[in-house]
């Protein structure tokens, strides 16, 4: 069974979970400025994971963008608890996002029916220095 952790993601969020209720009024996330700017914070920390950590970033955004139900799986894109626009297209968000971490484009992959979609995350928190 093919596991998948799409709460490593959030740890890409730091950005947004940082910045002021000002910096947020003023941040619009379909404007390119300023997904620009949120992309290389999510780089910058993206860089700093060890090498499992990363791949498990970049395998859930495959299997989000893949499984044809990105809206069901959105909430671990982007956080509900930062107040923003609705990202107008979602796929080509996760596309930009996951050119922007691997340096390369997502290439369609099939998952299959045998994926556990691991939402637990232990005691300690995640550690993405592994």
């Amino acid at each position: 069974m093919k596991q998948i952790f799409p709460d490593y993601i959030r740890e890409l969020d730091y950005y947004l979970g940082s910045m002021s209720d000002d910096d947020l009024a003023d941040f619009y996330i379909n404007e390119a400025d300023c997904r620009t700017k949120l992309f290389d914070a999510m780089k910058r920390d993206f860089d700093r994971f060890g090498p499992l950590s990363k791949q498990r970033v970049l395998e859930a955004i495959e299997f989000i963008l893949s499984s044809g139900q990105i809206d069901k799986l959105w909430g671990y894109v982007v956080p509900h608890a930062v107040p923003l626009d609705e990202v107008e297209d979602k796929s080509g968000y996760l596309r930009a996002l996951y050119e922007k971490l691997a340096g390369r484009e997502p290439q369609p992959r099939e998952f299959g029916l045998d994926v556990e979609v691991v939402d637990a995350i232990g005691p300690h928190g995640i550690d993405v220095r592994q």
